[in-house]
Formats: structure tokens, C-alpha cells, sequence
């Protein structure tokens, strides 16, 4: 057979189809045993199909087998062993392949675990794997060129790095996982046993909140660690369509420990648990149909299965909702009938679940705005300050629970005897304070943004001073217990982080000529000569800095990498140093390199607004600066424009407009137009560079004769690069670190032995 690998797909869809048949007899009560076995053998079939399938995609993809379209795209044979294993995933294709072979595992253990309950949910969980199994053969890795090409095209630079071969295995084995707790729940709706699928789902939910914000740390951390723009999230609707789920499943995971130990929220479990699972599929559809290209750089182009994603996704609304309508009389309101005090544990979590709920709604809001107003002809998408401007009270809230509930007791509590043990919340809060004002009243874009800062940080330190005194108390009696102080821990600790890293991070552009001691937010930094070396299909230039504050010296090398992508167009990566500290982190990302040259010895030339400049036959002005360009663009580039009046020998003058477009926070990006100048001759002007501030632009003449020569001066090579001190960095890794540590001390409390 040609094509094994699509052959091996086809057969694991017919073997998954024959799984939930026979579960489907099983459920009807008509099976004698054989039909759960030749479920179970079907199952396994086609997580030994599945396996096959990406072990061969593997093969070809490690024996550069560019007669495969999937290979040719993200591989070639220059790369490292590690990146040639990750190219597995660079695609759609790819991380769908793996989507399913993680699931098909997951199945497998649960398939054995779920016990009575097995035909039920491996019923609907197949019909996940069902859905999946269409869309990968629709979207198939397994399609052949009509000829090999001699390479592939190679793997991003931006992947190329070692937390981006971890990172989407990660990412979607919280995907995955996120259909156990949804196929528990509408077995147990099916079935009318609305308490006891609780235990069995409660592990599997954890698991699935620790695999996917394991999976949105590393995202962010290599984000800081690689891309040089300085920060962690930038509130990408493809960081969103990880964030939503998660935050959901949290929400999910609170209501299931408060059904488990007082009988509550039954009804609202089940709705989150769809809630969970269908966001998965929700923002699959949103990052997979191309409604995001032009707002996302983590997006994909749409490969044709919009239309199969959007029936998977009513499909699974639609079994959800009747199920949940045909039931929702019977479910039991409450299991004791208590009447629920406003100051108990109970409300607590609720009040805390409801937030984070409307966290989910508005992020989700935004992250769908570019689908929303695409109905409505014209599309766009919301800036990041919605997502701060609508998520900071919200945590507010969030952090004021975390200082006092884990106090409470479960029912009435006195507030004397919580206000007796919040001492350490009111030592953090003062604390917090204390440290925060020392560095100086928060200075946002806004006043009350600024006051909102303020109370996050104090209400962070209440949260991490509490939870600390109960993290101690409860690891001394049995860490297994003390799962959610941990995690609650983690929460405080990682806002503190945020506010410390946003509000009092100190920044500067500074241009560095080789040789040179430049003094910058403290430290004292030289370039040293600058490195290119061929690397891949580009070329990497490193620029060594010695840097010094103090008895401290060290030595930085951040670097720019440069190739041809697909379709000729010059690429450009820039690659920050960070040296880490206990306090904050110092951060250096090279924006641009100017290379060593005689002032205006070439062909260069500063024209200042106002003033003219005369030579060969040629009459230049500089006008003004156009940038109308600039409107209706996105958040990352700006595109500005100079007005020059040009005339030749007398004649009359003509208005030449060369633009270049700009990085708003790394200047040119790309190169400007060229325009042409009048009369005979070919002559022509590039826009070079712009200092809006001094109302002066570089300009590259390209024509008979030289330009007119400044100076003979020599200027050095150097460099322009941001520095930045950002404080609190690592308080918000380990506070993240202790939220995934927690979720997983849970996972193994209650995983069933």
C-alpha cells in the first residue's frame, strides 16, 4: 500500500466506530458478556492503530521522508534530533495526531478504571475519539507531494527551543483529559446516579488542571524566556483558548470537593463539566478555522474542517443539554436540605466559583470578539486592557477569599473566632503594603488602575500570609492533606509576582556602540564585538556584553537570528539575556544592529523638518511626517510615512511619501518603499529611519553620484537594546509552581487505590 500511515487511520476510525457499538449494547442491557470484551478488544485496537500511525509519522519525519506534505513543511534535515521529534507537532495535522494518541492512552486507564460505570462513559468518551478520528483524516498528516523536494522547509526558530518540545504534549494531554470528567458526568445523568460518579471524576478533573496549566506556564516562561518583547502573557486569543478551559475546570474542581463532603451544586457540576469539555472544542474551532490569522501569530490557517468542527462541537452541546433538560427534575437540590450561611465555607467556594465563571465568560468574550464582530462585517479584536480592566476586580475578589475562607468551617461560622486566626493574613496584607509603597505608589495608565494594583497587591500578601500558616500547619500532620493550602499558596505568591513584574518594572532602549560603557538603570554595560555565525539556513549574530553593577560582573550574549522564510520573505528573531535574582530579573533583548560605516560616507543622508538640501540637479525638503498609515493596523507594527518635496533642476516640485514600517516597541521591522526621484535619471529614495522626536530622517539615495558626504567619521558597530529590571519574577514562577504542585498532591490523595 502506498500509504500505510492513512491506511492505519482509516483502520483505528473503524475500530473505534465498533467500540461504541458494542458499548452501545452493553448499555442497552442486551449483552452477555461478549459484547463489553469485543469493546474493550475494539478499544484497544485502535489505541494500538492510533500508536502505529504516530509512530510512523515519527519514522518519516526523523528519515526526512519529504514525499509527505506534513515532513516537507516542518522539518528538514539540518535540524537537531530533539527539534526533528517536536516537528511531530509544529502543525495542525501533527498536534491533532497527537491530540488523539494521548487520548486513545488516557482511554486505556480509564477504560479499566471506570468499573460499573465503564459502558456508559466509554460510550461518550469514544465518541470524542470518534470526532477526532474524522477530523484527522480530514486533515491528514499522511498526504503525499506528487515529488519529494530535496529538504523540508524547516521548523520555526521560534520552536526551536527545548520548553517548546514539552509544551504542546503538555497542552494537549489537559485537552484530552478534559473528556473524562465530561463523559463521567453525562454517563451519570444517563444512568440517574447523580453523586457517585463525583469520586471516580474528581482525580481525572485535577489531572486535567494540572496537565493544562502545567501546559500555560511553560507557554508563558518560554514566551519571557525566547520571544524579547519582556513579558510572560500577552492575552493572545491562542494563550486564551488554553486559559478558558482551565479556569473553568478549576471552577469544576471546587464544586465537585463541596457535592463530595456537603452534597451540594450537583446540577451546577454537570454544567460545568460540559462547560469544561466543550470550551476545549469551542476553542479548538476559534484557533483551528482561521477566524484568528489575522490576530493571532499562534493561530492556523483554516485546513478545511471549520464546517466538521462546528458539528463536533453542537453534537456534543447538543447531547449535553438533553441530557441535563431530561434530568434536571430529578437531581436532588441538596443532600442535607441546610440552609446555606453567607459566612461559611460553602459560601465561600460558591462565591469563588461564581468568579471564576465570569472570568471565563468575559476572557471568553474578548478571546471571540474577532468572530463576533466578523458577523457584523467588521472585524476586530478587543486590546489587552479589557482583559485587565475586567479580570483585576475579579481577582480582587478572588485573593479577599483566599485570606478568610480556609479559616471557615464547613456551615455558620462566628466572626470573632475567624477574626482571631487571620493574623498572618493581616501581617501578609501589612506586609505587602509596606514593600509596595516602598517602591513607590503603583504609576498606571489610570488612577483607578493604579489603586486597583494597590489593593491586588495588598489582598496578595493577605492570601500568601494565610495559607502559608495553614501549608505548615497541615504538612506536619500529612502533606496529602494540605493539596489546596499549597495551590492557595501558589495563587497569593503568583500575583505578587504580577503586580511586582508589571507596575515596577523599569525599562530602557539604549543604543550600545562596541567599546563603548554605557551606563543603564544601574548597570554598566560595553558591547564587545559582535559574532555572526551561519546556523540552520540563517545566520545568528550574538553580541557580547560585559556588564557590571557593583563588586558584580557577568557576561551577557543576546543575539539576532535572521533566514529566508517561506515565500522569500526575510525573518527576524531576537533572543533576550536574562540573568536571574531572588529580587528581580535584569533583561536585555536586542531591538537592531547598526554595523560600523563612515557617517554619510555611502549613500546616506538626515534631512531635518523645515530644511532643504541641494544636490547633483536634485532640490530635497522635508516636510512633515505622514501616518494615516497608521490607521486601522494591528497592536505589534505601525507603518509611518515621510513627506519630501523633490524637484529637479527647477522643475516643478513633486511630494514623494517613502514609508517604513515600525515595531512599536522595537522600531524598523521591515524595510520602507523605495521611491522614485523626478526627472531622467534613475534615482531613488529609501526611508532609512525616523526620530519623531527630533523631527529628522535617514534617507538612502541610490543614483548617478554619491550623496553629499557628512563627515568622514568612522562610527563603531553597535547595538540598540531595551533593558529591563523586572522585580518579582521569580516569586510569580514559584508561586505558578506551587499551584501545579498542589493540583497534583490532589490528583494523588484522591486517585483510587
Amino acid at each position: 500500500m502506498s500509504n500505510f500511515g492513512q491506511v492505519t487511520m482509516w483502520l483505528g476510525l473503524i475500530a473505534i466506530g465498533i467500540s461504541s457499538v458494542c458499548y452501545a449494547v452493553v448499555v442497552s442491557g442486551k449483552d452477555s458478556g461478549v459484547a463489553r470484551n469485543a469493546a474493550r478488544l475494539s478499544y484497544i485496537a485502535f489505541s494500538v492503530f492510533v500508536t502505529i500511525a504516530s509512530m510512523l509519522l515519527m519514522h518519516f519525519i526523523l528519515n526526512h521522508e519529504f514525499l509527505y506534505s506534513y515532513v516537507a513543511r516542518y522539518s528538514s534535515r539540518d535540524l537537531p534530533m530533539q527539534y526533528l521529534v517536536s516537528s511531530f507537532w509544529a502543525g495542525q495535522e501533527g498536534s491533532f495526531l497527537l491530540w488523539v494518541l494521548l487520548g486513545a492512552w488516557l482511554g486505556i486507564l480509564l477504560m479499566f478504571r471506570a468499573r460499573d460505570m465503564e459502558p456508559h462513559v466509554m460510550l461518550i468518551y469514544n465518541l470524542n475519539n470518534v470526532f477526532l478520528m474524522i477530523l484527522l483524516i480530514k486533515q491528514s498528516p499522511f498526504h503525499m507531494l506528487p515529488i519529494a523536494p530535496p529538504d523540508g522547509n524547516g521548523l520555526n526558530m521560534l520552536l526551536q527551543d527545548p520548553w517548546m518540545v514539552i509544551h504542546p504534549p503538555i497542552v494537549f494531554l489537559g485537552y484530552a483529559a478534559f473528556a473524562i470528567p465530561f463523559a463521567y458526568a453525562v454517563s451519570a445523568l444517563w444512568r440517574r446516579d447523580y453523586d457517585s460518579w463525583i469520586k471516580p471524576a474528581l482525580p481525572w478533573t485535577a489531572f486535567a488542571f494540572v496537565s493544562l496549566g502545567a501546559g500555560i506556564i511553560i507557554g508563558g516562561y518560554w514566551s519571557y524566556k525566547v520571544l524579547g518583547w519582556g513579558g510572560y502573557w500577552g492575552w493572545d486569543p491562542v494563550e486564551n483558548a488554553s486559559l478558558l478551559p482551565w479556569l473553568a475546570g478549576m471552577a469544576l474542581m471546587h464544586g465537585m470537593m463541596l457535592q463530595q463532603t456537603r452534597g451540594k451544586l450537583r446540577k451546577t457540576n454537570f454544567a460545568l463539566a460540559a462547560f469544561s469539555f466543550l470550551l476545549v472544542i469551542y476553542c479548538t474551532f476559534l484557533t483551528r478555522s482561521g477566524v484568528l490569522a489575522d490576530f493571532s501569530v499562534h493561530s492556523f490557517v483554516d485546513l478545511g474542517i471549520t464546517g466538521w468542527l462546528v458539528i463536533f462541537m453542537f453534537a456534543f452541546i447538543a447531547i449535553s443539554m438533553f441530557f441535563f433538560v431530561t434530568r434536571a427534575k430529578e437531581i436532588p437540590v441538596s443532600k442535607k436540605g441546610e440552609n446555606l450561611s453567607y459566612f461559611s465555607r460553602e459560601f465561600g467556594l460558591i462565591t469563588a466559583m461564581i468568579l471564576l465563571c465570569v472570568s471565563t465568560l468575559v476572557t471568553g468574550l474578548g478571546t471571540s470578539a474577532p468572530l463576533i464582530t466578523r458577523m457584523l462585517e467588521q472585524t476586530s479584536k478587543v486590546s489587552t486592557e479589557f482583559y485587565v480592566n475586567t479580570n483585576l476586580p475579579l481577582a480582587l475578589f478572588i485573593l479577599l477569599l483566599l485570606s478568610f475562607v480556609p479559616l471557615m468551617a464547613w456551615g455558620k461560622n462566628s466572626f470573632s473566632k475567624v477574626g482571631a486566626k487571620a493574623k498572618w493574613a493581616g501581617a501578609g496584607a501589612v506586609v505587602a503594603l509596606v514593600i509596595t509603597l516602598l517602591n513607590g505608589y503603583p504609576d498606571m495608565e489610570a488612577p483607578l488602575l493604579s489603586l486597583g494594583v494597590l489593593l491586588l497587591s495588598i489582598l496578595a500578601g493577605a492570601a500568601t500570609g494565610m495559607n502559608l500558616l495553614l501549608v505548615i500547619k497541615l504538612v506536619r500532620k500529612r502533606i496529602t492533606i494540605s493539596s489546596g493550602a499549597i495551590a492557595h499558596l501558589g495563587v497569593g505568591l503568583m500575583f505578587l509576582g504580577i503586580v511586582s513584574s508589571s507596575a515596577y518594572d523599569r525599562s530602557e532602549k539604549v543604543l550600545l556602540p562596541q567599546g563603548t560603557v554605557k551606563s543603564v538603570l544601574g548597570y554598566e554595560i560595553m558591547l564587545n564585538g559582535p559574532q555572526s555565525s551561519r546556523e540552520g539556513k540563517g545566520m545568528r549574530l550574538h553580541f557580547p556584553l560585559d556588564i557590571k553593577k557593583g563588586e558584580s560582573q557577568f557576561t551577557a550574549k543576546p543575539d539576532i537570528y535572521s533566514e529566508r522564510g517561506r515565500g522569500g520573505k526575510m525573518q527576524r528573531f531576537t533572543h533576550p539575556h536574562i540573568r536571574k535574582g531572588l529580587i528581580a530579573d535584569f533583561y536585555i533583548s536586542p531591538l537592531d544592529f547598526e554595523p560600523g560605516q563612515k557617517k554619510g560616507s555611502g549613500n546616506s543622508l538626515d534631512l531635518k523638518r523645515g530644511n532643504k538640501i541641494a544636490f547633483h540637479d536634485y532640490e530635497l525638503e522635508f516636510t512633515g511626517f505622514d501616518v494615516s498609515g497608521m490607521m486601522g493596523q494591528d497592536a505589534r507594527n505601525m507603518t509611518v510615512g515621510a513627506n519630501i518635496v523633490a524637484s529637479y533642476k527647477g522643475d516643478d516640485p513633486v511630494t514623494l511619501k517613502p514609508v517604513i514600517t515600525m515595531s512599536k516597541k522595537h522600531g524598523p521591522s521591515s524595510p520602507s518603499s523605495r521611491v522614485k526621484l523626478p526627472g531622467p535619471d534613475d534615482a531613488y529614495l529609501t526611508l532609512e529611519r525616523i526620530d519623531a522626536g527630533a523631527k529628522t530622517i535617514g534617507l538612502v539615495y541610490e543614483g548617478p553620484g554619491p550623496a553629499p558626504e557628512k563627515s568622514a567619521e568612522k562610527s563603531p558597530p553597535a547595538v540598540i537594546a531595551e533593558v529591563s529590571i523586572k522585580p518579582g519574577m521569580t516569586v510569580l514562577w514559584l508561586g505558578t509552581f506551587l499551584i501545579l504542585l498542589g493540583g497534583s498532591v490532589a490528583v494523588v490523595r484522591r486517585w483510587p487505590k
